[in-house]
């Protein structure tokens, strides 16, 4: 599972959106899209749901990190990244949750057997297209 990962106060964080923090999201923002649209601005607001956001996405990546054997660190509170993250570092933690949600949603799709992939394609074929489509060649 891929994760985004921040440091705050010294300590590092793994940032997963999982099964159970899309529900969770859902359940306190209605919705993943409701909660980017909330963390946009340049507000108190936003830096508090940013905040809790980034708590509910380190949790998750905690625990996912403890059952694949990794040596148990921190699940932290909305309050510590209320406290502990800097000015400088707020712009950092928003994208660090924006990011955790484009992984969690985000897939890896393997090629057919004997057909070649072109990464820097497929990338190319993102930007040229509205939204991230995708143009094939034939």
């Amino acid at each position: 599972m891929k994760a985004a990962k921040i440091t705050v106060g010294g300590d590092p964080y793994f940032l997963v959106l999982d099964g159970e923090g899309m529900f969770q999201i859902r359940d306190d923002y209605g919705s993943t899209k409701l909660l980017l649209e909330a963390v946009e601005p340049d507000t108190r607001e936003a830096f508090e749901t940013t905040c809790s956001a980034a708590a509910i996405l380190a949790e998750r990546g905690e625990l996912i990190r403890r059952r694949l054997g990794y040596e148990p660190g921190k699940i932290p509170e909305p309050d510590d990244f209320r406290l502990l993250v800097r000015p400088f570092e707020v712009v950092d933690l928003k994208n660090a949750v924006i990011r955790a949600i484009s992984l969690g949603y985000g897939r890896e799709v393997n090629p057919p057997e004997g057909e070649e992939y072109d990464e820097g394609l497929e990338e190319l074929n993102q930007k040229k297209t509205p939204f991230g489509g995708r143009i094939t060649t034939a």
